[in-house]
């Protein structure tokens, strides 16, 4: 096959050559109009070649123009304490991010561990937790064993209730220690807060992926009155679920959970685990 320059410059000889063999009789000025064309329709084709090569790939959900997300070392603080939650169920495979809040406990969003195809939430042992994960290796695994949902979260109607869209799922085994879990805040952070965000996500499933420059943008509560947070954070499909890292008091913590992406800017929403999961987490 040949490139569009050399298959133009080869139609516009043809083109020529085709005019010189008919009869003279419409003389030379016919010819430059001719072959002024022929050249004119190239370069239209040109022209549409780098455009449509030009055309950026849709942005996603949650990611800006600007992706401002790096690798980061699932061993190193305060990363050590993220993983990455699979649903493996009959033919059905889902992943998103949870984080060690305990030590046999996790933190993710409610909507990670509810199968929409049959309307139900999946069987906890179908949960399972990696910890310390990069690519083909972690270090630790663990099953579910439970899963409590965030009191008034609805699954039929996840926007309306989005502000319960937080699951904690008990694990079969102790994964956590010392420096692979994290407090929850205790406190409600103050918009401006800087924050960190970091997950398994659908454009980097195998890596630990991260925007570490980022805030709370604001505030608002559901339909239910409950309340969530905005911010700055670059995250998409897979996040969901993933904490928002707060540094307070010299320590990492939880801020909240991520639930959802904003569409065409970096930037989505997160839900602040009710003082039902913080009780539930201290009685451990």
């Amino acid at each position: 096959m040949w490139s569009g320059s050399n298959a133009c410059t080869l139609g516009t000889a043809r083109l020529i050559s085709k005019f010189r063999s008919r009869k003279r009789r419409r003389g030379s000025a016919a010819a430059i109009v001719l072959t002024a064309l022929a050249f004119l329709v190239c370069g239209l084709r040109a022209e549409e070649k780098a455009g449509s090569a030009g055309i950026s790939a849709p942005l996603l959900p949650g990611i800006g123009s600007h992706d401002p997300r790096i690798r980061v070392d699932p061993e190193g603080i305060p990363w050590r304490a993220i993983g990455k939650l699979q649903v493996v169920s009959m033919n059905l495979r889902a992943e998103c991010t949870a984080t060690l809040v305990g030590p046999s406990t996790v933190v993710t969003a409610a909507h990670c561990v509810f199968n929409r195809r049959t309307q139900r939430y999946f069987p906890p042992e179908s949960l399972h937790f990696l910890i310390g994960y990069n690519g083909s290796r972690s270090a630790g695994h663990a099953i579910g064993m439970g899963v409590k949902i965030g009191h008034g979260y609805d699954p039929v109607r996840p926007k309306e209730t989005i502000g319960s869209d937080w699951a904690l799922v008990s694990l079969n085994k102790r994964l956590g220690s010392a420096d692979r879990g994290l407090p929850i805040l205790s406190d409600l952070p103050e918009d401006g807060a800087k924050l960190m965000l970091g997950g398994y996500q659908q454009d980097h499933p195998l890596l630990l992926i991260a925007d570490t420059q980022c805030h709370i943008d604001g505030r608002f509560v559901d339909a239910s009155g409950r309340l969530l947070l905005r911010h700055t954070c670059a995250g998409t499909g897979g996040v969901s679920g993933a904490p928002l890292l707060i540094d307070s008091c010299g320590g990492w913590h939880v801020a909240a959970i991520e639930v959802a992406g904003e569409m065409g800017i970096a930037g989505g929403i997160a839900v602040i685990l009710n003082e039902a999961a913080k009780s539930r987490l201290l009685r451990q």
